[in-house]
């Protein structure tokens, strides 16, 4: 193979690459609409639950029921474990919130919701024990990756639940082709960064706490 021909070969590939990569950017571009929804329904959800706990504190047992025993599962593995736990835990409900999402959209924003009021739920406990600096140490680390990640699914989801009801109402869609889409940017985005957030949580975040409390 000639000097033209390395040229050739490796011009292909950086134009594949980018094109795998714009793919990505073109198709979050264009879920803006839908992620503006899903972020403001998320904050509200978040502020519902800290300020339903603040008036009413016992309101939390409810919320927060199942909770222990889902700590006291993960306290029994190891930190490699902890890992793959949190990610397949995040990954297995992020791509449900994306499939189901073909039910009308119905199942991404229960799930924003329920998830926003909890995390409010558990920030005001633990501000009201720990302080917002930690709250905010316990959770930013991974959160900064997580909940962006967890978040564009849902509003992947909601994009395919309006997809569905373009259809019904006579519209030319395709639905299996935006279902491929999110397929591909979910593996090839969203469920890496899951990975790197829970690596995060398991290793970097209980250090920083660790640090913040001066156990260490």
């Amino acid at each position: 193979m000639d000097v033209n021909d390395d040229i050739s070969v490796d011009t292909e590939y950086r134009e594949n690459t980018c094109n795998g990569g714009c793919n990505v950017r073109e198709y979050l571009r264009g879920l803006m609409p839908e992620i503006g929804i899903i972020v403001l329904l998320f904050i509200i959800s978040v502020i519902v639950g800290y300020a339903h706990t603040a008036f009413d504190p016992s309101s939390s047992t409810l919320s927060l029921e199942g909770l222990e025993e889902l700590v006291e599962l993960i306290r029994s593995l190891n930190a490699f474990e902890i890992m793959l736990f949190i990610f397949f835990n995040n990954a297995i409900k992020s791509l449900i919130a994306f499939v189901f999402g073909l039910g009308f959209g119905i199942i991404p924003l229960l799930f924003v919701v329920s998830n926003g009021y909890i995390l409010g739920v558990i920030t005001y406990l633990e501000s009201m024990d720990n302080g917002l600096a930690y709250v905010a140490i316990a959770i930013l680390p991974h959160g900064v990756i997580e909940l962006p990640m967890i978040l564009i699914s849902a509003a992947m989801g909601l994009r395919m639940g309006l997809l569905v009801f373009n259809g019904l109402a006579g519209k030319d869609v395709d639905i299996k082709k935006e279902f491929l889409q999110g397929l591909n940017v979910f593996f090839r985005f969203i469920a890496p960064l899951l990975l790197v957030a829970a690596a995060i949580e398991t290793f970097i975040t209980p250090l920083l706490i660790a640090l913040f409390t001066g156990m260490i």
